[in-house]
């Protein structure tokens, strides 16, 4: 459902990118859309995009409420990756943030995102700071770790006493500024990928295993009136074979990439028509160098 506009604006507007589009993931109350919608509307001059649920739009008449604002509808709950795939579809935009209506924007510095995603190896996401409710920075800094056949990132705490970039695995509740057409060309989220932590360390790590990066600065940073932590729920997902056949295949030897199936979790489906096909061709690096080569300010103060 797109914002109400004349026919003239619309066709002028198929000539011209916008920079950036925001969308607000309807992931809470019925009051925090409301309070999203009224910042963002009064403090952001770019494209609004909701993503929500059929059963919201049922309550009431929210784009007679709101004309100016887009609706992506969704008439049952899908993964999140799968509501941002379809964001990324609708928005038109050169970038696009990704927030969440229980989450308020607190740090948003435009020139320097924007030079930083100007830059020749500009990242594919920058992940913002995340503050709880009671003003604490929560550690959403992920680091590549192995513990016995699974994945386990490393967590840390980001710096406010620094403008440096901190590189992150991926992001976490998948939100962050990302550029558009470079998201679409890793061809997104992974949607058969049930569980939101392995779906979102699967784009992460193949942004990673294919030469780009992802990484958090206090530019762009978050809080959440009403959390006072993030809790991931790492359990093994339906789909999360995927994730370890995409991630873990394929050992870079003398410059050569080599297929090692990373045994119990092989999806052969995935081996056969996507890393064999195409991954093997375009990757840069293996999880085990990018582990072995991961810094992280900790490291770096030893």
């Amino acid at each position: 459902m797109h914002q109400r506009q004349d026919v003239g604006i619309r066709i002028s507007s198929l000539y011209r990118q916008q920079q950036l589009a925001v969308g607000l993931l309807d992931l809470s109350s019925k009051e925090d859309l409301v309070e999203s919608l009224k910042w963002f509307t009064a403090n952001m001059s770019n494209p609004i995009y909701v993503i929500t649920l059929q059963s919201r739009m049922d309550e009431e008449d929210w784009s007679q409420l709101y004309p100016d604002v887009n609706f992506i509808v969704f008439k049952l709950p899908a993964t999140t990756g799968e509501y941002i795939n379809a964001f990324a579809d609708e928005c038109y935009a050169t970038y696009f943030l990704v927030m969440r209506t229980d989450a308020v924007l607190i740090a948003f510095d435009g020139e320097k995102l924007m030079s930083a995603m100007g830059e020749k190896n500009h990242p594919a996401i920058i992940t913002p700071v995340m503050i709880s409710s009671s003003l604490e920075v929560l550690p959403t800094l992920r680091a590549p770790f192995i513990k016995g056949r699974q994945v386990d990132p490393m967590s840390f705490t980001p710096s406010l006493d620094t403008d440096e970039e901190e590189p992150n695995l991926y992001p976490i509740m998948e939100l962050g500024l990302y550029d558009r057409a470079l998201f679409q060309r890793l061809r997104s989220y992974d949607t058969l990928i049930s569980g939101e932590f392995y779906q979102a360390m699967d784009f992460g790590v193949r942004c990673f295993l294919l030469g780009y990066r992802i990484f958090t600065t206090k530019s762009l940073a978050i809080q959440f009136p009403k959390r006072l932590s993030i809790i991931e729920d790492r359990s093994l997902c339906d789909g999360a074979d995927r994730f370890y056949t995409k991630a873990m295949s394929i050992r870079r030897i003398a410059g050569k990439n080599v297929i090692e199936k990373w045994k119990p979790y092989v999806d052969k489906e995935v081996l056969n028509d996507e890393v064999k096909k195409k991954q093997m061709l375009l990757q840069k690096t293996d999880f085990f160098t990018l582990m072995k080569n991961w810094k992280t300010k900790d490291a770096a103060e030893e």
